[in-house]
């Protein structure tokens, strides 16, 4: 009915040239969807993951990538994406190194949150994220280091790191990188930690592992490996004149699992895979190997167990469903490929001989992470095994971190600054898994930059506000102006004015680029397998590049109430373009809000404009009603009377209005001026 009525509308529109339906276009349209391509479009891979970032929808700016936003280090996924699609390895591995201290590691193993938020899974699927950084690694690495310069300024001031594992590690390249005198202890005679010790070599190489380590010893920081790191006490280490220590000794101790009856074939997941990757010929499982656990170490355990001689059949057994495992999809996934069985809604309570009895589950309310709690049932069963492999989480040995000198709570946690990670001891840090419990290897690398930072802070002051980059050196203003007296030209625009004929060609340029982008949104390009010569580019294609044009809640309005104003020539917005919302076309269907990336739906928190004075009124959005020069603006909740002069300019009652709101009104007058006045019903 829609589209007869815009068809019977557009006919009677003198600028429309066409006349009736163009049937054999609708016939090709009708005959595309029903092609093969189109089970792309199917989506039965979409599952109920969201791309939103948790954050509230602002009025202007919003441009995001949610990729990038979702990395715990957001690095800059856009950006090396298209770095890598177009061959250039070596600047992409420089942007990656810039917010990563371990990329080959994450190119082989991240839980790739990115990917998980990217905005192609609302089109045929996630761009592969993570393979486009190992294809960075693995062949800019040279490239990168041909240009990579190290630290330029040293400092006299000593760090020790007390753990080489995914923390440790990153803590001491970037330490090293800002010029701290840095030394890390290890009590194993390898650094990596768990993902060189546990973590099993089919999904990590060794390869990968010494590739970051190597790098990181090349930035000056000296390895300490066979330490009896017990001794690494805040005491022992300040008084060897470290004034800067931190503690990265990460969350190793398998939790322990209530159960009945024989517990001499029980094995821990960490030791089981510790041997494992060490020699797994020393090991007899027998036949039949019982996983218990729902995460990635389980899904380890049971593609290792699989892989020891004389194991005929694996078995995990998790209490809540598929749809509450916290394993990636992805290893979930690969467990089922390799005919893995997995039995839910169960939990092992009796281990006899050969026989494992196990109690049903069902589902009950939902508990703090959000998951609903298992509860037992009266129903129990029995299945053969000859080995069980306990994987139900880890945590830290709190009291090493007691006898180290760091401060515990009640529980044994550590006191420490959530965002610096500095404890109540002065320049002791806690980093990574020792201070948040089991997390991945990216937010260990989250965890030891802002640790790192924090230290840095101490030392060199904050980094300076772009804003107030004028190398001056004397105090700004809230309006970055320097509050010097005469003799300062920090003032002073070191860039030449362009030139009109530059200025065009720029804007040339950018349009080129938008619309770039824009065919993407119109593309269904399925990926290639990795390691085809057209993977990187197919992939960088995919990529929307979502930071630079968003526009999602223009595209996916079926009435148009979302328009993207030029605002370029403002020289006021981050952002190329901003959202306004026509009152008059929106009949709050929501269908902006469920594909925007932010919480909050466009049609209520983007500046609105209104058709009618009557419903600018009874709205309670920020946005402006005008009629002929005289406009209404609301915003905050306050109104304010103002009105357009003849040079379009806003003026009136414009305190509290804010330059952001009074440009986005000007532009609408001079340039999309077809938008204000009546809209009939």
């Amino acid at each position: 009915t829609r589209l007869k009525q815009m068809v019977e509308i557009l006919n009677t529109s003198k600028a429309w040239s066409m006349e009736g339906i163009d049937v054999k276009k609708v016939e090709k349209l009708s005959e595309t969807s029903r092609t093969t391509d189109f089970e792309v479009t199917g989506k039965e891979f979409r599952g109920e993951d969201t791309i939103k970032i948790g954050e509230k929808l602002p009025l202007f700016d919003c441009y995001v990538a949610p990729c990038q936003v979702a990395c715990p280090i957001h690095q800059d996924v856009p950006e090396y994406v298209q770095l890598v699609g177009q061959g250039r390895y070596g600047e992409a591995l420089a942007l990656i190194y810039d917010k990563n201290a371990l990329p080959a590691i994450t190119g082989h193993i991240c839980d790739h949150q990115c990917q998980l938020h990217c905005t192609r899974m609302d089109y045929e699927g996630a761009v592969h994220i993570r393979d486009m950084k190992r294809i960075a690694v693995e062949n800019g690495f040279d490239e990168f280091k041909s240009m990579w310069e190290g630290a330029t300024d040293k400092t006299d001031v000593k760090a020790a790191v007390i753990g080489a594992g995914p923390a440790g590690l990153s803590a001491a390249y970037f330490l090293a990188r800002a010029g701290f005198d840095t030394a890390v202890f290890e009590r194993e005679e390898s650094a990596g930690g768990v993902v060189r010790h546990v973590i099993p070599g089919f999904r990590l190489p060794v390869e990968a592992i010494e590739s970051d380590v190597e790098f990181i010893k090349a930035h000056g920081v000296q390895f300490n490996f066979g330490v009896e790191t017990e001794k690494m006490t805040v005491e022992a280490l300040r008084n060897a004149g470290y004034s800067y220590i931190f503690y990265a000794i990460g969350s190793e101790v398998d939790n322990d699992i209530p159960l009945v009856g024989d517990r001499s074939r029980v094995r821990p997941s960490l030791s089981f895979l510790a041997s494992f990757r060490k020699d797994p010929t020393t090991l007899s499982l027998g036949k039949h190997v019982v996983v218990v656990g729902g995460g990635n170490t389980a899904m380890d355990s049971a593609r290792a167990a699989l892989r020891i001689p004389g194991v005929e059949k694996v078995s995990v057994i998790y209490r809540r469903t598929e749809n509450e495992m916290p394993a990636d999809h992805e290893e979930y996934g690969l467990a089922k490929k390799e005919n893995i069985d997995f039995l839910f809604l169960a939990n092992p309570e009796r281990f006899d001989g050969n026989v494992l009895t196990v109690r049903k589950m069902a589902l009950g309310e939902k508990d703090a992470s959000g998951r609903r709690r298992p509860v037992a049932t009266d129903e129990t069963f029995t299945i053969e095994a000859d080995t069980m492999i306990t994987a139900i989480g880890e945590h830290a040995d709190t009291e090493r971190l007691t006898w180290y000198g760091v401060p515990v709570n009640e529980k044994g946690w550590p006191i420490s600054d959530e965002e610096t990670k500095e404890s109540k001891m002065e320049n002791v840090y806690v980093i990574g898994d020792v201070q948040s419990g089991p997390s991945t290897v990216v937010r260990c690398i989250a965890s030891a930059r802002s640790a790192v930072e924090a230290a840095i802070d101490k030392i060199l002051g904050p980094e300076e506000d772009e804003e107030d980059g004028c190398g001056c050196g004397h105090d700004h203003d809230e309006e970055h102006e320097c509050t010097c007296e005469d003799g300062c030209d920090c003032d002073e625009d070191d860039d030449e004015e362009m030139t009109d004929e530059e200025r065009v060609e720029l804007e040339a340029d950018e349009n080129e680029f938008f619309a770039e982008v824009a065919e993407k949104k119109r593309m269904i390009l399925s990926s290639k397998n990795f390691g085809d010569k057209e993977f990187a580019a197919t992939e960088a294609a995919r990529c929307l590049e979502c930071s630079y044009l968003c526009n999602k809640c223009v595209d996916v309005c079926p009435n148009r109430a979302n328009v993207a104003i030029d605002v370029r020539n403002t020289g006021i917005f981050a952002d190329p373009f901003q959202i306004l919302h026509l009152d008059a076309y929106c009949n709050e269907c929501g269908n902006c809000e469920t594909f925007c990336p932010y919480d909050g739906g466009p049609y209520r928190k983007k500046f609105t404009l209104f058709s009618l004075k009557e419903d600018f009124e009874n709205s309670e959005n920020s946005g402006f009603f005008a009629e002929g020069e005289d406009i209404l603006i609301r915003l905050d909740g306050k109104i304010h009377n103002c009105s357009m002069d003849a040079d379009g300019i806003l003026t009136g009652d414009e305190e509290g209005v804010t330059d952001e709101v009074a440009a986005l009104i000007e532009e609408v007058y001079t340039s999309y001026s077809y938008l204000l006045g009546y809209v009939e019903a």
